[in-house]
C-alpha cells in the first residue's frame, strides 16, 4: 500500500521512533530513495522492517515537502502501523459460536447484520476468497471498546487482527485488510485518522463498484501547493484531475485519476484521501496518485498473474488496471464531466476530541456502530505509540480481492441513493477490480 495518513510530530519530536531502527529490531533500515519522476522537493523516504515469523514484508513509506527528516518519521511510523497488525498482542480471546456467545449475561457483541455480505456468485465460485457468517460456528473473539456507548464489546477477532494467525475456514467472512489502523502519539488522533481510513476505504469502494460520475473539487477550495503540483503534472503530459467522494457521512473525501498518455503500465492510476478539510484530502490523493507510476513499474509486467482470479497480493489489481488497454474502466469519471459542478465541503474540527466527537456524530447518524481496538504493542508503547484498528463494519469494505468484493453489502445499494446518485444505485455492479494499490 501506499503511504497514508500517518504522525506528523513537532519538530523536537522526529527522532523518537529511533529506538525501532536496529539490525534486530522492528525496523532493519531506513533510508531516502532516489527518484526522477517526482518534484524535486518531493522527499521519498522507506523503512525496511524485519520480518517475523508467519509475516510477509513489513516495508514503509514517508513522503513530505522539503523535509526528509519528517519523510524518515513517517516511514518509521508505517512500519510500526503494519506491526501493529500482526498477531502478536496475545490478548485474552473467547472461543465461541456467535449463538453461544450472545446468550451470556453481560455479554455485548458487534450484531452480525453488520458485517459485509458477498453476492451469491462470489460465495459459489470455486476458488471464492470468503464465506457466509455462520452465526453457529465456533470462532474466536476480542475484546473493543464502542466509543458511542462507552462500552467494552466483543467482535470476531479477524475484524480486531487482520494479520490473525491460523485462520480456520468459518473465520474467512470478513476481508483481511489494514483499513482502520493507524499509529499517533496522541491516542484520540489516533482513532480519528484510523476512522477517517475506515470513511476513505468505504468512498473508494462506493465509487469505484458503482461507478459515481464524482463532481469535480472546487479549483478555489484547493491549496497553493496542490495546485502548483497539478500544473507541474500538466507540464510532464500528466493529465491529474481531483475529485470530490465525500459520502453522505458528509466527511472530506478526495479522489484523483492521474492519466500519462504516454505510459502504457501507468496509464492510468488513483488515489484517494480523507482529512479535516477537502483542500488538505485532494493534496493526498494526488500525491498518492503521483507515487502510484513509481509503484506500477516496481515490478516487472511478466511478474503479475495472467488471470484477474488469480490476483491476491497486495498491489496486483492496481498494477492490472493501470494499462492501457484498460483505461475504458475508469471513463465513468470523466464522461460528462464539463456538466457536473465543483463542489467543496465543511470542513471537521482541527482539535483531535472535536474531531473524533463530529466522527462518532455522523457514523451514529448513519445508524453505524464503530468499534476501537487497541492495537498498542510493548515495542511501540516504549517509543510513545499508540496504535489504534476503527472497525466500522457497516461501511463498504474496500477490498483487493477480485472474488470477494462484498457486492451484496447493503451499503453499496443505501449509500449512492442517500447521495443522489439514483441509477447508480440500480445498475450492477463494476465488473472491473479495484485499482487502488
Amino acid at each position: 500500500m501506499t503511504p497514508r495518513q500517518l504522525p506528523v510530530p513537532p519538530r523536537a519530536d522526529v527522532t523518537s521512533l529511533d529506538g525501532l531502527v536496529s539490525p534486530l529490531g522492528l525496523v532493519k533500515r531506513v533510508g531516502e530513495l532516489r527518484h526522477t519522476c517526482l518534484p524535486g522537493g518531493y522527499r521519498l523516504w522507506k523503512a525496511e522492517g524485519g520480518r517475523p515469523v508467519g509475516a510477509g514484508p513489513l516495508d514503509g513509506g514517508g513522503r513530505t515537502w522539503d523535509d526528509p527528516e519528517l519523510a524518515r518519521f513517517v516511514a518509521l511510523a508505517e512500519v510500526a502501523e503494519r506491526y501493529a497488525g500482526l498477531d502478536v498482542l496475545g490478548e485474552p480471546r473467547v472461543d465461541a459460536s456467535y449463538d453461544e456467545l450472545v446468550r451470556q449475561p453481560g455479554i455485548d457483541c458487534l450484531e452480525p447484520w453488520r458485517y459485509p455480505v458477498c453476492t451469491p456468485e462470489e460465495y459459489a465460485h470455486p476458488r471464492a476468497q470468503a464465506t457466509p457468517f455462520d452465526p453457529a460456528a465456533r470462532i474466536r473473539w476480542s475484546c473493543g471498546y464502542d466509543p458511542l456507548t462507552r462500552r467494552s464489546v466483543w467482535l470476531p477477532s479477524v475484524m480486531a487482527c487482520y494479520h490473525m494467525a491460523d485462520l480456520r475456514p468459518a473465520e474467512r467472512f470478513a476481508p483481511r485488510i489494514s483499513t482502520g489502523y493507524a499509529v499517533h502519539t496522541d491516542p484520540v488522533e489516533a482513532a480519528v485518522r484510523g476512522l477517517l481510513e475506515c470513511v476513505e476505504r468505504d468512498a473508494n469502494a462506493l465509487t469505484w463498484q458503482r461507478r459515481l460520475p464524482l463532481p469535480p473539487v472546487d479549483p478555489a477550495a484547493l491549496d497553493t501547493r496542490t495546485t502548483d503540483l497539478v500544473g507541474w503534472c500538466r507540464s510532464r503530459f500528466l493529465d491529474a484531475r481531483l475529485f470530490d467522494a465525500t459520502t453522505d457521512l458528509g466527511v472530506p473525501v478526495a479522489y484523483c485519476l492521474l492519466t500519462a498518455e504516454h505510459d502504457r503500465r501507468a496509464h492510468r492510476v488513483v488515489g484517494s484521501a480523507a482529512d479535516r478539510t477537502l483542500a488538505g484530502a485532494a493534496g493526498k490523493a494526488l500525491g498518492e496518485a503521483m507515487s502510484a507510476p513509481t509503484f506500477v513499474h516496481h515490478v516487472a509486467e511478466d511478474e503479475l498473474p495472467g488471470a484477474v482470479a488469480d490476483m491476491a497480493t497486495v498491489g496486483d489489481t492496481a498494477r492490472y488496471m493501470a494499462r492501457v488497454e484498460h483505461a475504458e474502466a475508469f471513463d465513468f469519471l470523466l464522461d460528462g464531466l464539463a456538466d457536473r459542478p465543483p463542489s467543496s465541503r465543511a470542513p471537521l474540527p482541527d482539535a483531535p476530541r472535536a474531531a473524533l466527537d463530529a466522527l462518532l456524530e455522523r457514523l451514529a447518524e448513519a445508524g453505524m456502530r464503530p468499534v476501537l481496538v487497541d492495537r498498542t504493542t510493548r515495542e511501540l508503547a516504549e517509543v510513545g505509540l499508540t496504535a489504534v484498528n476503527a472497525v466500522v463494519p457497516d461501511l463498504q469494505p474496500m477490498s483487493l480481492r477480485p472474488l470477494a468484493t462484498f457486492g451484496a453489502h447493503r451499503r453499496l445499494s443505501e449509500a449512492p441513493r442517500r447521495m443522489g446518485y439514483v441509477t447508480q444505485a440500480e445498475s450492477g455492479l463494476n465488473p472491473w477490480p479495484q485499482p487502488m494499490g
